[in-house]
């Protein structure tokens, strides 16, 4: 796995240290003071069932880039079909196995255009023994190019 961003690789470092030798951390042993540095380009997303991942926090830089308020919303709403499903199923995937996902996204956003970025999902234990939330990072690795007239935002 080669993560190219900073903030991926800070949060894997911090959220590995947490976990140690266990399947993953609990939800409440991640202390965001630990993690300031990156807080804003972090987020939590919450498995409410199989095709449901609702943001519980979402950092104010991933906000501000996409000029909206995640908090609340699915995560894999707003994809088109197939990369929806594709989420779906990787999701499912670290949900039962407790891997890390690492992807990276071409993406057009209303404020500042076409990007790429680098998306990193590491697996937390909120209550039970079951994986059910997932610390993530969304981080920009290139600079903001505007979108073109006529190009697809999703």
């Amino acid at each position: 796995m080669q993560m190219r961003s900073k903030t991926s690789q800070i949060l894997f470092n911090y959220w590995n240290d947490v976990r140690q030798n266990r399947l993953a951390p609990k939800r409440f042993e991640i202390e965001p003071s630990r993690i300031a540095p990156i807080l804003s380009e972090t987020f939590i997303l919450e498995r409410l069932d199989w095709d449901s991942y609702r943001f519980r926090l979402a950092g104010t830089r991933i906000c501000d880039e996409f000029g909206v308020e995640f908090r609340g919303t699915d995560f894999l709403d707003g994809w088109l079909p197939d990369d929806r499903a594709t989420l779906q199923r990787h999701l499912q995937t670290l949900t039962r196995q407790g891997g890390v996902g690492l992807l990276t996204l071409e993406v057009g956003t209303p404020l500042s255009g076409h990007g790429t970025y680098e998306c990193v999902l590491l697996p937390l234990i909120h209550t039970r023994d079951t994986i059910d939330r997932f610390l993530g990072a969304l981080a920009r690795l290139d600079t903001p190019r505007p979108a073109a007239i006529g190009d697809r935002q999703t």
